[in-house]
């Protein structure tokens, strides 16, 4: 088989990840032919799909600026480009929509909230959370009681027992039989 020749690019432009569709001639035989694949002078090797000897696709690389495509097989040995991608970095500002990671949930107790800072924690049963720092247990207590175990809802160590103790310890059975409640309906 004759060596790959790349004759046309979709996009021919994009930040990294960008995924390219590729056109040419002899671009493998099947997806294991295919040794590599290079735009921008970075390998992208891992993100190739294979469709047909005339179509690949592949996610961009890092690379800047105007660089070729060169696709290397087994059947065929490193190939020839006769069109280029242009890699360019995105300014991401204010307004420009981009991928963050986010925290569902925060760890009660712990993280930059927790310290000189007013968090209020969504109580699951829907009641407020005491306030009251001089009737709350001692945490060496809850351990003795609950080893092994924490008050944090996104543990897995999460004890409903120490949670209850942690934070409504001076609320009545009726308020506590109205959260219950509260939480079946949410759930």
């Amino acid at each position: 088989m004759s060596a790959p020749v790349v004759t046309g690019v979709s996009p021919k432009e994009g930040p990294p990840g960008t995924r390219v569709t590729i056109r040419g001639e002899n671009l493998g035989t099947k997806q294991n032919d295919i040794l590599g694949v290079e735009i921008c002078g970075c390998d992208c090797t891992l993100s190739t799909e294979w469709k047909s000897p005339n179509k690949i696709v592949a996610r961009s690389g890092p690379g800047k600026g105007r660089g070729q495509i060169i696709i290397t097989t087994a059947s065929g040995g490193r190939g020839t480009c006769t069109v280029e991608f242009r890699g360019y970095f995105e300014r991401i500002g204010p307004l420009k929509e981009s991928a963050v990671w986010v925290e569902e949930a925060s760890p009660i107790g712990t993280g930059p909230w927790s310290k000189g800072t007013t968090f209020h924690i969504e109580d699951p049963l829907g009641l407020s959370v005491e306030a009251d720092d001089t009737k709350k247990l001692p945490e060496d207590d809850l351990q003795e009681l609950f080893p092994g175990c924490n008050g944090d809802l996104s543990s897995e160590q999460f004890s409903p027992g120490w949670f209850l103790l942690q934070h409504h310890q001076s609320t009545s059975f009726d308020d506590l039989r109205v959260g219950l409640a509260y939480l079946k309906r949410k759930v």
